[in-house]
């Protein structure tokens, strides 16, 4: 029994196309508490198509970015995604006295689409103590090389990896934690992101699929400039709120077309495993969450509920907590780092 309450933090890193987002959650109390959440922009080419192209201004961003927050320790929780990493559920026999780690990876040379050798693999089992023939395990693997640039990025930048994460269960993570109903029948998680969208079509709380679309907040961007003639500056406040637009409406409309036929899509897929049982709801994160009247578009499109997902919805916030104002206007933005930062719980 401990009398005295100490503080045990960890720390989420989300290096992300358009912009790095940190979250320092304390956990030493009975529910997790927010401390800090920042974001900075990424330095103009240092991320291209979702891929690190300049390593060095990354490292410089992110050691500034650290500098800036005064963490009480570097050690931080981050993540890969796109093409460097593979998550699949799978079906592997179940034998009495096998050993899970050769069967599993046995399994996995049939569907990694990576040389087995080069990649670092983790698999959890989803049902243990099941009398299926067949047991499911949750697969995840990551190219080695990618593994080690990052943890060399970050230590440039001054930092320590206490565990590599994998993007898209990070977002089922802060998912699942915030938003425990999500954890029953079918459901879709969509991240809105700078470049790209990730679609992932959950089944009681699994992903069962992982999808890629490459449209984002650039993307918007983008369009307002040129059917509108708009300025940079201008589309950003559009699409941020701050300034009216006649016809943004259409934008978002044309946007959230692309989305939901990307959803119907994974998820007519993912229903083939599971028929007779369609999408129930979908949730929302990341920046292009944030923009007005997209959840509301995409619900209307799809005929499904619809939400924003709240990152903070079962995580509380400090009192002093520092970035507290962009979490009232954009907290979508940070689901992803508290869902890593919420691994150490």
């Amino acid at each position: 029994m401990s009398f005295f309450g100490r503080k045990r933090t960890s720390v989420g890193l989300d290096i992300g196309t358009g912009c790095i987002k940190l979250a320092e959650v304390d956990q030493g109390g009975d529910r997790p508490e927010l401390l800090q959440a920042v974001a900075r922009p990424m330095p103009a080419g240092a991320v291209v198509d979702g891929e690190i192209a300049r390593p060095d201004l990354v490292a410089a961003a992110v050691r500034t970015l650290l500098d800036d927050t005064d963490l009480g320790s570097r050690s931080v929780i981050t993540a890969l995604g796109g093409h460097d990493v593979f998550v699949k559920r799978l079906k592997v026999a179940r034998k009495q006295g096998a050993d899970p780690d050769d069967q599993v990876r046995r399994e996995a040379e049939r569907h990694i689409p990576f040389d087995v050798q080069g990649v670092h693999l983790d698999f959890h089992i989803l049902d243990p103590h099941g009398n299926d023939p067949q047991m499911d395990v949750l697969l995840a693997a990551a190219k080695k090389d990618r593994v080690d640039a990052r943890i060399s990025l970050l230590a440039d930048a001054g930092a320590s990896v206490s565990l590599l994460d994998v993007e898209p269960l990070a977002l089922c993570n802060s998912l699942s934690h915030n938003h425990p109903s999500a954890c029953e029948g079918v459901v879709g998680l969509v991240n809105l992101g700078h470049e790209s969208t990730n679609i992932i079509i959950l089944v009681d709380g699994t992903p069962v699929l992982i999808r890629d679309l490459p449209l984002g907040l650039k993307r918007f961007g983008e369009l307002l400039q040129r059917v509108h003639g708009l300025p940079v500056e201008w589309a950003e406040e559009v699409i941020q709120g701050r300034r009216a637009l006649e016809g943004f409406d259409r934008a978002v409309e044309t946007g959230a077309d692309v989305i939901a036929v990307g959803i119907e899509r994974a998820c007519a897929f993912a229903g083939k495993g599971r028929p007779g049982e369609g999408l129930g709801r979908v949730f929302l994160s990341g920046g292009v969450a944030c923009v007005q009247g997209v959840a509301e578009v995409l619900g209307r499109r799809m005929k499904v509920e619809t939400r924003v997902a709240n990152p903070c919805e079962r995580v509380a916030v400090a009192s002093g907590a520092r970035g507290r104002s962009i979490l009232a206007d954009a907290s979508p933005l940070f689901f992803q780092s508290i869902g890593l930062a919420l691994r150490a719980a």
